[in-house]
């Protein structure tokens, strides 16, 4: 037997001493009461003693108290196989998203394209983050896809001035928000960064059971970077140009992951989630069932005070 509640059965422990208090002292209880106190409990024309009416009382109160304790008795266990389906969608946030070889621009792109399939995606949690040198959280995972859309829509680039891709940080991030038991399915919704060598961020995926799926937003011949100051030059005055990275491919690859890129189909990006969340595993979930005796000793208290209240003399 378990109970839900503990306070209630520390208040039992005075109870009881008072009962035996009484229960041992039972010839001078006078010592205990008023004399306006005795004469209303008092049963001269009932066969019960003050004695005995007083216990029942502290017997009630006792039960009472067992009945607040929330008594329950444990039953058995149930256990279900719980489908997860978590994912983690990354977007990059760096500047060379904001390369226009992609109408309006690659960043806008993306955004559009999450809009527009969040929708589509069945029977999921999602989580959402950004990332250019650093990666920063935009929503834990949730079934929110109102909030979740109401986000995405009012991302903005404009006041982030960070450069760079870092792969590294997203996959830190992203392995934080799973959880233990689920299969860690990350998203990225990038242009690939100008990194080539992606062992490091492979091994780390490998290590955390981290599968990586990459929807890629950048084209072979590439674009310039037009900022709020103007188009992107390097130090030397050079314009900068973005192309695609097909290095990134490795990432998805060698984790067991997947690998698509970006196009004008509405439907390509829910089409491809759905597709690899089907991999998803289940979770056992164990269900402990149990019965409430609660009432059993709030019947047999409210009994007990009925008789002691029955038993009180009647006026004259």
């Amino acid at each position: 037997m378990d109970f839900e509640q503990i306070i209630p059965l520390y208040l039992l422990i005075p109870t009881a001493l008072l009962w035996f208090f009484i229960h041992s002292k039972g010839s001078h209880i006078e010592d205990l009461f008023s004399a306006e106190v005795l004469e209303k409990i008092s049963l001269n024309r009932h066969k019960t003693t003050t004695k005995t009416r007083l216990k029942l009382l502290l017997i009630s109160l006792m039960l009472l108290l067992l009945a607040l304790s929330q008594p329950t008795l444990k039953e058995g266990e149930i256990k279900l196989n719980k489908h997860l389906s978590d994912i983690v969608v990354a977007i990059d946030m760096s500047k060379s998203m904001l390369a226009n070889d992609i109408y309006p621009n690659r960043f806008e792109f993306s955004k559009n394209k999450l809009l527009t399939n969040l929708d589509k995606v069945l029977d999921s949690r999602v989580a959402i983050l950004g990332f250019a040198n650093q990666s920063f959280l935009i929503s834990p995972l949730t079934d929110d896809l109102s909030s979740l859309k109401f986000l995405i829509k009012n991302l903005r680039l404009d006041s982030i001035s960070l450069t760079g891709t870092s792969i590294g940080s997203i996959l830190k991030s992203a392995n934080g928000l799973f959880d233990a038991n689920s299969t860690k399915q990350l998203l990225l919704l990038t242009d690939g960064g100008e990194g080539e060598d992606f062992s490091n961020e492979i091994d780390f995926a490998n290590e955390h059971d981290i599968q990586v799926f990459i929807y890629d937003v950048s084209t072979q011949q590439g674009s310039s970077i037009h900022t709020e100051t103007g188009i992107l030059e390097d130090i030397n005055g050079n314009l900068v140009i973005v192309k695609e990275n097909l290095a990134i491919k490795q990432l998805s690859k060698k984790t067991n992951g997947k690998y698509l890129k970006f196009s004008l189909n509405n439907d390509d990006l829910s089409n491809f989630i759905n597709k690899f969340k089907t991999l998803s595993s289940q979770k056992n979930t164990t269900i402990i069932q149990k019965r409430q005796l609660f009432y059993y000793p709030l019947i047999l208290a409210l009994l007990l005070l009925f008789m002691a209240f029955f038993s009180l003399p009647k006026k004259s």
